[in-house]
């Protein structure tokens, strides 16, 4: 054979065996991703071990510094570049969702994450069909849904802008011993309006929205922050005026805020110049929290909670939730708990003096009174669906007469041993002096006029209602 062919033949050769080699590769990959999709980027926009993840995670949650009031987080945006320069920023969002999960009694989370696609041009939405996402702290599982029809693996190749948001995730949700799964969806060339009514199917009460999102570009640190701080504004007012990478996944959660009418909130902007020090070309990195503006109070969630632990065999971490309690929630103050079926008394059940701190007082009388009131059985998972919770917090009860005595006051009524006592809003079905004194008499195991006796002594308080 002349050397010319036998080079010719060897050359294709080479060709088929790599062609052929790319297709078992491919084939290899996709028999993969049909279970495990693998991690695409850890090692290079985040930690590529557990422990590296983990010491990132922990040193970003130390530092971020938020507000909880007991809002019920519905949606993020948060930032998706290396954790060294947007992680902190992106943890300030996930740590005001982990206090929500914190108090909340729910168990399980569905998760749409939602990121612009930087690697792949294509139509729509894509989503993955694989069953598990694989990151170094372990496999995540991704929900079926109606959303299943936009498959598209190849899409989420190299892809980092759902995968980063994913340890942050997991560390929150096994922090506050929820479990979760995800709908990763990444927005290529898609119509707005169809993507909206696409996504909205699958949401439900236990769905949480995550948008992954840079924002501005390679501008000045200056000129970033004045066309950031616009953007921020913009994002806030439901503008679609917005300058970032993610801005039709913004667009997209906005839309869908409207519709189910929720707030936002701006919780923290930073760019990469305050990592590197270089001013000169930054990337704009901002948080946002969405929830329902009719906030329940923080205590009755606390109380909820601590009903529901209880419940299910859990013990609520007083330390943990410290953390979030405001001041005046710290201070010893008596606190009852009152929870009612249908407006009939369920169990009711404090202390009148601040032997513990408000919140305490509130984890332990809300038990108190579903579990060990001796005037109800215990509560039920059935009666727990139907409760209403009202926290009473008592001012120091000062000594009175029979005479000092209005209607409104919370009295303590005493004579020898014998004493009971009747927070304020008994005189909603008491509503004479009589009634309510002769009642409380009754309460003490006293004959129903001992309010008359020159031996019986009283106090008197009053209380702030939170329902």
């Amino acid at each position: 054979m002349k050397p010319r062919y036998k080079n010719i033949i060897i050359t294709i050769l080479i060709i088929f065996l790599i062609l052929n080699g790319y297709r078992f590769i491919m084939v290899d990959k996709n028999k993969i991703s049909e279970n495990i999709f693998p991690s695409q980027v850890s090692g290079s926009f985040y930690p590529g071990t557990e422990k590296g993840i983990t010491k990132d995670l922990d040193h970003f949650f130390k530092e971020a510094d938020i507000n909880y009031s007991g809002e019920d987080i519905k949606a993020l945006i948060v930032p998706h570049a290396g954790y060294k320069y947007s992680g902190l920023t992106a943890m300030i969002g996930y740590k005001k969702l982990y206090y929500n999960l914190l108090l909340s009694t729910k168990e399980n989370y569905k998760i749409i994450v939602i990121a612009p696609a930087h690697q792949v041009y294509f139509k729509d939405i894509s989503t993955l069909s694989s069953s598990y996402y694989q990151i170094p702290t372990g496999n995540i599982k991704i929900e079926r849904s109606s959303l299943d029809l936009y498959n598209n693996n190849s899409a989420f190749l190299k892809e980092h802008a759902i995968e980063v948001q994913l340890p942050f995730i997991q560390y929150i949700f096994s922090k506050a011993n929820k479990n979760f799964s995800i709908i990763p969806i990444l927005v290529g060339d898609a119509n707005i309006s169809n993507s909206v009514k696409a996504i909205q199917k699958e949401i439900d009460e236990n769905t949480i929205i995550i948008v992954s999102s840079d924002l501005s570009h390679f501008f000045t640190d200056s000129k970033a922050r004045e066309i950031d701080k616009a953007s921020i504004n913009n994002i806030l007012s439901g503008n679609k005026e917005i300058n970032a990478c993610g801005v039709k996944g913004i667009i997209i959660l906005n839309e869908i805020s409207k519709e189910m009418k929720w707030k936002s909130e701006f919780l923290n902007y930073s760019n990469s110049g305050d990592v590197t020090g270089d001013k000169k070309s930054v990337v704009g990195y901002s948080s946002f929290s969405y929830y329902y503006p009719e906030t329940e109070n923080i205590l009755i969630k606390l109380a909820r909670k601590s009903i529901s632990d209880k419940l299910n065999g859990y013990k609520t971490d007083k330390e943990e939730i410290k953390e979030i309690i405001s001041q005046e929630y710290l201070e010893k103050k008596g606190v009852f708990v009152t929870l009612t079926i249908n407006n009939r008394l369920r169990g009711c059940i404090g202390s009148i003096i601040g032997i513990s701190s408000v919140y305490e007082g509130v984890i332990d009388n809300a038990k108190n009174a579903a579990f060990f009131d001796p005037r109800f059985n215990k509560l039920t998972k059935n009666e727990f669906e139907k409760i209403d919770i009202e926290v009473s917090i008592l001012s120091v009860p000062s000594s009175c007469s029979l005479s000092d005595i209005k209607k409104n006051d919370g009295v303590i009524l005493q004579k020898g041993y014998n004493s009971a006592l009747y927070l304020p809003q008994v005189w909603e079905q008491l509503p004479s002096k009589d009634e309510f004194l002769g009642s409380l008499c009754e309460k003490a195991g006293l004959e129903w006029d001992c309010y008359k006796d020159s031996k019986t002594s009283f106090k008197k308080f009053n209380v702030e209602i939170i329902k």
